[in-house]
């Protein structure tokens, strides 16, 4: 983040940056967004739908399923879903997974988002607390991609969320997403300012830095502390 510039427009990464895991926006972080009185982009790993929900109404473009499937209200701009051939090679690949752990619920982890098939080590819907002590340094999840990796022309798979691996199509990647809407929209990648919590390398956010400018947050709390910042 340059903060000697004025940005126009504010992309946000939602869970554990906007909101926490699968929460709802709080009225304090929805009430700072639009006073800023600038265009608002929220990316998740989430489909629109589910989007819609946490943000509770906050006006602003979706880009979900790491930005491949994109909308602004009622309107979709684009949708890149997933064909036969590139669902049946990712799960191959899932069956592939070994595991020796148990699981809360054997049916809760594959969730098939029709742009996304985000595959769950632990499962989609346990508890967060669970969730948050499975993984916390993702070594699980690159031991697995180490052992097995993934090949394919068509499909790659990235570290998300707290516990997920999420197989998209290859280079359409949250960065890729951002940098196709500011073109869609004839936006200067300089007056645009990216916010997320997993921009480190690995992380599903990385594919953001050198597309326009970041900013590494924690969590909401340091979010709003940002935004606060931006503010005057």
């Amino acid at each position: 983040m340059d903060p000697d510039k004025h940005y126009l427009r504010l992309i946000l990464d939602l869970d554990n940056t906007l909101t926490h895991t699968h929460a709802t926006v709080t009225p304090e972080m929805k009430t700072l967004l639009v006073s800023l009185r600038c265009d608002i982009v929220v990316v998740s790993t989430h489909t629109t739908a589910v989007m819609q929900g946490q943000l509770d109404g906050l006006p602003c473009y979706l880009l979900g399923q790491h930005g491949n499937e994109a909308r602004n209200g009622d309107d979709i701009l684009w949708r890149d879903v997933l064909t036969k051939e590139e669902r049946a090679e990712i799960m191959t690949h899932i069956r592939s997974l070994p595991r020796t752990w148990a699981v809360p619920d054997e049916n809760d982890l594959v969730d098939d988002r029709g742009c996304t098939i985000s595959y769950s080590l632990y499962g989609h819907h346990a508890p967060s607390e669970d969730k948050q002590r499975f993984d916390p340094d993702q070594a699980i999840r690159i031991g697995l991609l180490a052992q097995h990796p993934f090949h394919s022309e068509r499909i790659e798979v990235k570290i998300g969320g707290t516990t997920t691996l999420d197989y998209i199509k290859k280079r359409h990647t949250k960065g890729f997403n951002i940098a196709r809407l500011c073109t869609y929209k004839s936006w200067n990648i300089d007056t645009c300012l990216y916010i997320g919590d997993m921009l480190y390398p690995g992380g599903n956010d990385e594919t953001v830095i050198g597309i326009v400018d970041t900013q590494s947050v924690s969590g909401p709390d340091d979010t709003m502390h940002i935004l606060t910042l931006l503010k005057k």
